[in-house]
C-alpha cells in the first residue's frame, strides 16, 4: 500500500487511516485525538481544526498516562469512588460531579471526560455550587441568606439542535466586597418589611402563573382536578404538605400543597424549596380564587 502523507501532522504512514472533513490522518494523531473528542466528531472537523486541538492539549496529551488517580474528588472533596469516578484529560472527579459539570455546560456526561481540569474549575467556584462566596477577608456569605434579595436569574440558553435549555445566572458571582458584605443587611431588612406586610408565616410564595395538568393518551386530554402553581418564594422555606392560604375579601381559602416542583412545568419531585427560588406548587382542588400577581401565605 503506497504512503499517504497525513493531513494534519503532514508526517507519511501506510493504511487506511482515519478520515476527516478534507482529508485522513494517521493513525498517531487519532490516538491523541481520541483523548480530546469523539470520533465521530472528527469526521466533521478540518485537518486544520484537528490539528490546533491536538496542539492546545499537547501537553496534556503527553502527561495523560502520568495521572494519578487520588483519594478524593478536587472538587467535592469525597472519597473517590473505585468505579464511580470520571477520567479527565489531566485529572479524575467523581460522577456526581461529573453530572454536575455536564448540567452547567448543557452537555453530555461523556463530553467533560474530553475537558481538562482548567476548564471547569470555574464552574465550581460559583456561588450557587458552593453555597454561597467568600470575601477578600476571607469571610463566608452564605447563599442561601441572600437569595431574598439576590435571587437567581432565570433565562433561556437556545439549543443548537432546536428549542431551549433553562440556564441559571447567579447575581452573587457579580457583587462587591462592599455589596457582598451589605448584602446581609439588605436581606434582613426585606425579612422584616415583609413579616410587617404580611405578618409571621412559615413562607411567603408570589404566584406568576397557573395551569390545570392532565393526562393525555391516544392524542386526547383527560383533565385532572391539579394545578400547578408556577412563582417564587419571597420567603422562608416551603416542604410538601404544607398549607398555602390566599386572602379575599370574603375570606380566606386553604389548600394543602401535595406536590413541589422545579421550574420545569411537571417536574414534582422536590422535597422542599428554599428562599428566592423558583418553583411549581401542585394543588387539588378548585382555585379560582387565585390569580397571578398574589402573595400565598405558607404555613
Amino acid at each position: 500500500m503506497a504512503e499517504k502523507n497525513c493531513a494534519v501532522c503532514g508526517n507519511p504512514y501506510k493504511g487506511i487511516g482515519s478520515s476527516c472533513k478534507d482529508g485522513s490522518y494517521c493513525d498517531a494523531c487519532s490516538k491523541k485525538l481520541r483523548l480530546v473528542c469523539r470520533e465521530d466528531d472528527a469526521e466533521f472537523m478540518s485537518a486544520s481544526q484537528i490539528r490546533e486541538m491536538l496542539n492546545r492539549y499537547a501537553s496534556k496529551i503527553e502527561a495523560y498516562d502520568t495521572v494519578q488517580k487520588p483519594e478524593t474528588c478536587p472538587f467535592c472533596g469525597k472519597k473517590l469512588p473505585k468505579l464511580l469516578n470520571l477520567r479527565m484529560l489531566d485529572a479524575y472527579i467523581c460522577a456526581d460531579c461529573g453530572n454536575r459539570a455536564a448540567e452547567m455546560l448543557h452537555t453530555g456526561y461523556d463530553a467533560i471526560g474530553y475537558k481538562c481540569f482548567s476548564e471547569i474549575a470555574p464552574l465550581f467556584s460559583q456561588a450557587a455550587v458552593q453555597g454561597g462566596k467568600e470575601d477578600a477577608s476571607g469571610r463566608f456569605h452564605d447563599a442561601d441568606a441572600l437569595r431574598i434579595v439576590y435571587p437567581l436569574i432565570r433565562t433561556l440558553l437556545e439549543d443548537p439542535e432546536g428549542g431551549y435549555d433553562v440556564e441559571y445566572i447567579d447575581p452573587l458571582d457579580s457583587l462587591s466586597d462592599a455589596e457582598l458584605r451589605a448584602a446581609e443587611g439588605l436581606a434582613a431588612q426585606r425579612r422584616e418589611a415583609l413579616k410587617t406586610q404580611y405578618g409571621e408565616h412559615k413562607a411567603l410564595f408570589e404566584v406568576d402563573d397557573i395551569a390545570k395538568l392532565y393526562n393525555e393518551s391516544k392524542g386526547r386530554r383527560g383533565y385532572r382536578n391539579e394545578y400547578r402553581i408556577g412563582g417564587r418564594v419571597l420567603f422562608g422555606c416551603i416542604n410538601r404538605k404544607d398549607t398555602a392560604a390566599v386572602t379575599r375579601a370574603d375570606g380566606t381559602q386553604s389548600f394543602c400543597i401535595k406536590k413541589l416542583g422545579d421550574s420545569r412545568a411537571y417536574s414534582n419531585d422536590l422535597k422542599e424549596v428554599k428562599e428566592g427560588a423558583e418553583c411549581g406548587l401542585f394543588i387539588e382542588g378548585t382555585v379560582s380564587c387565585i390569580y397571578p400577581g398574589d402573595i400565598l401565605l405558607i404555613d
